[in-house]
């Protein structure tokens, strides 16, 4: 791990510095741009405990529809209905490339029955997203199709089927927030899946299996094969995963998750977390990951095995986050992803700093002003370092990343549901070595939630 440990130091001068400035613990980013950053360590979950999480209802924004309802059958009583439109402008600047710009409005209609008889419940959503301003010659933003063209899909359509009281089967269209397949959910759309699933929840362990047929990327409106969504054209390869996610106690847990994509490649992950809570609002969160890839059957991706491990140290005091971590990926390969965000601790808006023979560090800090009376404003920084050869066959340049994000949830009673975030991303590259180009990305999201039913 050469470089790691000699640039500990740097790491933690620059998270106090970053601190003072404006100071989300690190998620990887596939989190982060769907999330505002924790106040507190003790906030934050595994990816494994998110993945299998069952996310709350939210309540209705016409609290008068819900009272008329309230003696109705349970799968007209609690069915939610969910607008969430959404605005965003992206500006991508690369030095030896073209450009990438667009302003797209759109968002998502979401539907989800009650419960009928305690054992089938339906979802729907239907997304799309519009170009509002998008040049032909600054392609390449993801927020709309391929040509910069507007599109709408139907990317949620399934059944749920309670087999048990803890043991739910969810058949066709259907999102995930595992690692290595997820949303992804940075862009206007977000990935989602066609499989069938089975997840079983008890008290201090969740565990589930799926077989994934096709999937639907964040800029296109067709479901395709998951080999074909991993660049294979031409090919109609499954994926059959399963995981687990297993608390010691509410201050540890672990999880692993195996994905096996079919005459591709299998990706092995695990996790580890520990978090420790002191006086005074005060929490330290220890992290440790490990993936593990290999070709499979007919290798359509070529031969390869490779690994990379990572350890974050989070600390958390009157509602600051500072984050340190550190990864190391194998010099046999890169890690692929090609299923969703990479779940790394060094996954950032530009890099995932994973690439053949990389060592990399991280430090990153948060802050919610809410504790100095600015309720609703929060932000968070991170910045890494990834080092590997100067020659060779894994020679690649070296790189470092600086990423800011602020965000700002309105409080008043007329602009509830209302989130504006703007993002700003530098990605630094070595110009001595072959690809050593830069990056400068510009992000404003405005996102609106709207609970109908």
């Amino acid at each position: 791990m050469r470089y790691v440990w000699r640039n500990i130091c740097q790491a933690g001068a620059l998270a106090l510095l970053c601190l003072q400035m404006l100071s989300a613990a690190q998620a990887a980013e596939y989190i982060a741009g769907e999330e505002t950053a924790p106040t507190t360590v003790e906030d934050a979950s595994g990816l494994l405990q998110k993945g299998f999480s069952v996310e709350a209802p939210e309540s209705s924004a016409f609290p008068e529809v819900d009272r008329r309802r309230e003696d109705a059958s349970p799968f007209w009583r609690d069915t939610q209905l969910l607008l969430q439109p959404r605005a965003y402008y992206f500006d991508r600047r690369r030095d030896a490339l073209f450009d990438s710009k667009a302003l797209a409005y759109g968002g998502r209609l979401a539907y989800g029955s009650g419960w009928w008889r305690d054992r089938i419940r339906l979802n729907a959503t239907v997304y799309t997203s519009q170009k509002a301003y998008g040049p032909d010659d600054k392609d390449g933003t993801l927020l709309l199709k391929p040509g910069q063209h507007g599109f709408w899909t139907l990317g949620v359509a399934n059944a749920e089927l309670k087999i048990t009281s803890n043991t739910i089967a969810t058949l066709y269209r259907q999102s995930f927030d595992l690692p290595y397949i997820n949303r992804d959910d940075s862009r206007m759309v977000p990935n989602t899946f066609e499989a069938y699933t089975v997840i079983h929840t008890a008290p201090h362990w969740d565990f589930g299996i799926s077989h994934v047929t096709e999937m639907k990327r964040r800029f296109s409106d067709e479901f395709v094969s998951m080999s074909e969504a991993a660049g294979f054209d031409d090919t109609d390869e499954p994926m059959t995963m399963a995981g687990f996610s297993y608390d010691f106690n509410d201050e540890v847990n672990i999880g692993a998750i195996n994905l096996y994509s079919w005459d591709y490649f299998n990706t092995l992950y695990a996790e580890a977390n520990a978090v420790w809570s002191f006086r005074q609002g005060q929490a330290l969160r220890l992290g440790g990951q490990f993936t593990h890839q290999k070709d499979v059957g007919d290798a359509i991706g070529g031969d390869f095995d490779t690994y990379v491990f990572s350890g974050k140290v989070s600390g958390s005091w009157r509602n600051a986050v500072v984050t340190l971590a550190f990864s190391s990926t194998d010099d046999n390969d890169r890690i692929r992803s090609p299923y969703g965000g990479y779940p790394g601790y060094l996954s950032l808006m530009l890099s995932d700093f994973k690439r053949a023979d990389e060592d990399a560090w991280l430090a990153g800090a948060s802050y919610d002003f809410t504790s100095i009376g600015v309720p609703g404003l929060s932000g968070f920084v991170n910045y890494a370092q990834g080092y590997t050869p100067d020659s060779g066959s894994t020679a690649s340049p070296d790189q470092s990343e600086f990423d800011i994000t602020v965000d700002y949830r309105f409080q008043s009673r007329a602009a509830r549901g209302l989130w504006l975030r703007v993002r700003a991303a530098f990605l630094d590259r070595d110009e001595d070595v072959n690809g050593g180009f830069d990056i400068r990305d510009y992000r404003v999201i405005l996102n609106y939630e709207l609970p109908l039913l």
